[in-house]
């Protein structure tokens, strides 16, 4: 089972530490979401425009996704939808060694069981 979780499960004030660095989960999202569509949209609008791809709203290309069809071999007609580009951050857990924990009721099972017998 995979147990990632996102960033958007975090408040701003959560406390990301990396390298003995820490920083707000706020200031990093900021900062991803500057990165993700400032800088992103430039080098996408230049690299389309390099291939001659014909996107014109890269904006809406990486935000909302860009309405488009497609025909995939062997169908009988186009398919009308969006295409976009999804980019998720994501916390992968170190495995954690499993150890079985004492219960607070364990004593109350003991006394029953020393009770009983």
């Amino acid at each position: 089972m995979e147990e990632n979780w996102y960033l958007q499960e975090c408040r701003d004030d959560d406390v990301i530490s990396s390298n003995e660095k820490l920083f707000k989960v706020g200031k990093f999202r900021e900062t991803l979401n500057y990165v993700f569509t400032q800088r992103l949209v430039n080098i996408v609008n230049a690299t389309f425009q390099e291939r001659k791809l014909p996107i014109t709203n890269t904006q809406e290309f990486l935000e909302s996704g860009l309405e488009c069809e497609i025909l995939k071999i062997g169908a009988k007609a186009w398919e009308s939808g969006k295409i976009r580009i999804k980019i998720a951050v994501e916390f992968i857990p170190d495995e954690l060694e499993i150890t079985e924990l004492e219960s607070p009721l364990d004593d109350l099972r003991r006394l029953i069981h020393e009770d009983n017998v």
